[in-house]
């Protein structure tokens, strides 16, 4: 035979390489939705995402006016302080977005503590600034909050995946998409934010693992963030604190995995807390006390709030939001079921911290500011509903699982091949050597393709090492520590010569003062009725609380202080009297107070017996901007009761009666 007929027969004989075949379009659909996307399934967020961000459009697209709330007031001039405007501009530029809410240089004095609680939310008008500079203040301002529902589904569903499973998560995630809050608070506000940065703490807690540096890193930073957002310190370190306690109880060891979350939002906690009482003069002993001055004073003022916030939040939920009802119902059930769990203390902490808040504030408004402890009910959540789906063990451990059990599989049938070979070994050489002419197939296992890192090519560098991008992910926490205080260092820098400062004081008289007159945050009066005008008004509004009117912006300023002198001690500012028994008040600490409101209506018409159209003015000082006065007016029975008032002429609309900023009688 010829060599080249060797040569063809060989080329005969020799297998062609064949190309994979081509994957089928769903095969190919199917891995996508494996595929992790910033620890989240893509599965999952196409199922969350996608219909969220149609239903938000929609919300902002026919909320109209509401896109802008009264708390926006105060957020939207300071966008326009950080971007370089003045306070009157600011003002003005709010004016034209939201006409229907009084505002003016008042608002932002130094003596008024609604400004002194928000001058300290630094964050969320910082971080406004590039989308006003994009979209104007009112489309601009409201970008952060959206980010911010984003931001808590995204956070909750990678925590919800690493420990229960990319199921779990999307319903439990899918069912918070249907609450109310979560729509109806993404307006021009801090709500949605602080409850992202809270998903934030919460992922960053070491639940069902140990964490690193990193985590701390963030869980220093979440706490910072969250403090310059809403006062809700308090919610890091309960957490922190629960999980400490609980692993202390189960394990006898008090230097468990939670110590060093709990240091760190503990610590953090305490140093955000001193500083804003240095800087400010809102604190939360300030808010929890309600006024009072006595520790069995507060404690009874607590306990009078907490069951007043429990039963506006159930009756809210039962009649309004029965989805949000069934998550918080099947988290507490959860936490009691799993009680032994890191995801059960979680819960009780925010839980307990949340309670605590809303009884600092008073009243439960539609479930706004329990949203913090959302992410933490989630996980709870989650844990009932992994047991009701027959899962008991985690995630992570139903993988390893699974991975041992193959790997077991494949030993198994490894020493079957080799026992059917070793039975063959006493065959004749013929059938030894026709076995060893047949082709044998092995599989090499393939080597996944590397992909391009950032931070692997980073971590080849000398600064890269420096900053330990050569380490692991959970011991790399210069870079985290870096950008953090670089977003710190911005916002601070942006706020302090911007938002941060006050108007001058506005006291409750005399007039020139209290208008802010003489300097540049007076507002010019659009009419200028006389003292008895305004004082009418004030009377007649004073009965009508005492009745079934709940009007308290009037003749009366929502945030303006206002001097009077109480004469029982259920009315407003009893236990805060000066010498001469007069006491100073703001009337929105009254917003959901009925029992409140009716007390001071009474101290002001003389328990209804006030006769408003017997005002008559004795002496009268005239300025720019209001007057001061010395008046008497009759009550039913004919006596005459004489007081001084200082009113102030109507800035918001010429019809107005103008504003009482004091109204004080004499003895």
């Amino acid at each position: 035979m010829s060599a080249d007929t060797v040569v063809n027969a060989a080329e005969t004989t020799a297998p062609r390489e064949q190309r994979s075949p081509r994957k089928p379009f769903e095969q190919l659909v199917a891995e996508l939705m494996q595929r992790d996307f910033l620890g989240v399934r893509v599965g999952v967020l196409l199922l969350i995402l996608p219909v969220f961000i149609c239903s938000i459009a929609m919300q902002i697209t026919s909320r109209q006016l509401w896109n802008h709330p009264p708390d926006s007031r105060y957020y939207l001039p300071m966008m326009a302080r950080d971007m370089g405007h003045s306070w009157p501009d600011s003002i003005q530029m709010n004016q034209n977005i939201s006409p229907g809410w009084h505002l003016s240089g008042w608002y932002f004095a130094d003596n008024d503590p609604t400004w002194q609680m928000v001058r300290t939310r630094l964050l969320y008008p910082v971080l406004s600034i590039p989308f006003v500079w994009m979209w104007g203040l009112s489309g601009g301002s409201l970008m952060v909050p959206v980010l911010g529902d984003i931001l808590f589904f995204w956070v909750t569903a990678r925590v919800l995946q690493r420990l229960y499973g990319p199921g779990v998560a999307a319903i439990v995630v899918i069912l918070f998409t249907l609450t109310q809050p979560i729509f109806g608070f993404s307006w021009a506000g801090t709500d949605t934010l602080a409850m992202g940065l809270a998903a934030v703490i919460v992922a960053n807690l070491p639940i069902e693992r140990r964490i690193g540096k990193a985590n701390l890193v963030w869980l220093g930073a979440a706490s910072i963030f969250i403090a310059l957002t809403r006062q809700v310190g308090v919610l890091a370190p309960a957490m922190a604190g629960a999980g400490w306690l609980w692993l202390l109880i189960r394990e006898r060891n008090w230097r468990n995995r939670w110590l060093g979350s709990l240091i760190v939002t503990a610590a953090t906690t305490v140093v955000i807390e001193a500083v804003s009482m240095m800087v400010t003069t809102a604190s939360a002993a300030s808010v929890i006390s309600h006024g009072e001055t006595t520790y069995p004073g507060i404690a009874h003022e607590f306990v009078h709030y907490l069951k007043l916030v429990t039963q506006e939040a159930m009756t809210y939920m039962w009649h309004n939001d029965r989805v949000l009802l069934g998550i918080l119902v099947t988290a507490g059930v959860g936490m009691v079921v799993r009680f032994k769990s890191d995801a059960a203390a979680v819960f009780f902490g925010a839980a307990a911290a949340t309670y605590v808040i809303t009884a600092g504030i008073g009243f439960s408004q539609y479930m706004r500011y329990e949203m913090v402890m959302f992410p933490a009910a989630a996980v709870a959540a989650g844990a009932m509903v992994q047991l009701l789906m027959g899962e008991h063990l985690p995630f992570k451990a139903r993988a390893l699982a699974g991975a041992a059990e193959s790997s077991q599989a494949t030993t198994v049938a490894a020493e079957a091949a080799d026992s059917d070979s070793g039975s063959d070994s006493g065959s004749d050489s013929g059938s030894d050597a026709a076995s060893a002419s047949v082709p044998v197939s092995v599989s090499v296992p393939s080597v996944p393709r590397q992909r391009f890192s950032p931070a692997a090519a980073l971590g080849r560098t000398m600064p890269g090492r420096y900053l330990g991008f050569d380490q692991p992910r959970p011991d790399r926490w210069k870079p985290q520590l870096v950008f953090n205080a670089a977003v710190l260092a911005v916002v601070l820098g942006v706020s302090l010569p911007g938002s941060w400062g006050s108007t001058p004081t506005a006291p409750p008289s005399p007039a020139v003062a209290a208008a802010q007159g003489g300097t540049p945050y007076a507002s010019t009066p659009l009419a200028k009725p006389g003292a008895e005008v305004t004082l009418k008004a004030a009377f007649d509004q004073a009965s009508g609380l005492t009745k079934d009117s709940d009007l308290l912006q009037y003749a009366f300023d929502w945030v303006h202080t206002l001097r009077y002198r109480p004469t029982a001690a259920d009315q407003p500012g009893w236990s805060t009297r000066d010498k001469d028994g007069t006491t100073v008040i703001h009337i929105n600490s009254l917003e959901l107070d009925r029992p409140g409101q009716e007390a001071f209506g009474r101290a002001i018409s003389l328990d209804r017996t006030v006769r408003s159209d017997s005002v008559k003015i004795v002496q009268r000082q005239v300025t720019e901007w209001g007057e001061d006065v010395t008046f008497t007016v009759l009550d039913d029975t004919g006596a005459v009761h004489q007081g001084t008032a200082t009113t102030l002429y109507p800035i918001w609309d010429k019809k107005d009666p103008g504003v009482v900023t004091s109204l004080v009688f004499d003895n």
